[in-house]
């Protein structure tokens, strides 16, 4: 029975770059996020953050003008067409690359620890899938996935797509030795 977790690869070059553009990016500013001590259950997702990091939160339009942006889009796009060449169904429905994504980092010892999924209610309501890509490696910090009992282990370049619904409640793992970063954004219903 297939879980609908796919893993493919982005050229670790690319990688690279967007490393290189999140630590030069003067654009926009990094955001921090700490974790909170509680989290409540509302409504479906939790009031509260659950993770601790900082992000690059970025817009597609970027990608016209920064090389390494354009690389990795049009490399993911390659990567979401051969999701749907497996998961046939998958491209019953029109949808988009999400305009907003975000380069998240996490220090030694944080992450994002809280058990989540991407789809929740209004604007959120859109995503139909999830995608990611961990720009460094990090065997202990990758990606566990609750109902499928899967773990992805982060490798550089390693790119996994993922329903956005409850049924793909995920969380990461922390690597409590080395830096983690990743690429992340959406796919949503037209």
């Amino acid at each position: 029975m297939p879980d609908f977790i796919w893993e493919g690869n982005i050229n670790t070059s690319i990688c690279d770059q967007l490393l290189n553009y999140y630590d030069n990016c003067t654009i926009v500013p990094k955001l921090s996020f700490q974790a909170s001590p509680t989290q409540e259950m509302v409504q479906g997702h939790f009031r509260g953050h659950g993770k601790t990091s900082t992000d690059l939160h970025l817009h597609m339009i970027l990608s016209h003008n920064e090389g390494c942006l354009k690389y990795y889009f049009d490399e993911l796009s390659r990567c979401i067409t051969e999701y749907m060449e497996e998961y046939t169904w998958s491209g019953g429905m029109e949808s988009v690359i999400s305009d907003g994504f975000n380069i998240q980092r996490y220090q030694p010892g944080e992450g994002y620890t809280l058990w989540h999924y991407e789809r929740t209610n209004g604007e959120l309501s859109k995503r139909f899938l999830a995608w990611m890509t961990y720009l460094t490696d990090n065997p202990d910090g990758g990606t566990e996935w609750l109902h499928q009992e899967k773990y992805v282990a982060g490798k550089k370049g390693k790119t996994v797509i993922w329903p956005a619904e409850w049924t793909h409640t995920h969380r990461g793992r922390v690597d409590e030795k080395l830096e983690k970063t990743i690429i992340t954004g959406w796919i949503d219903l037209i």
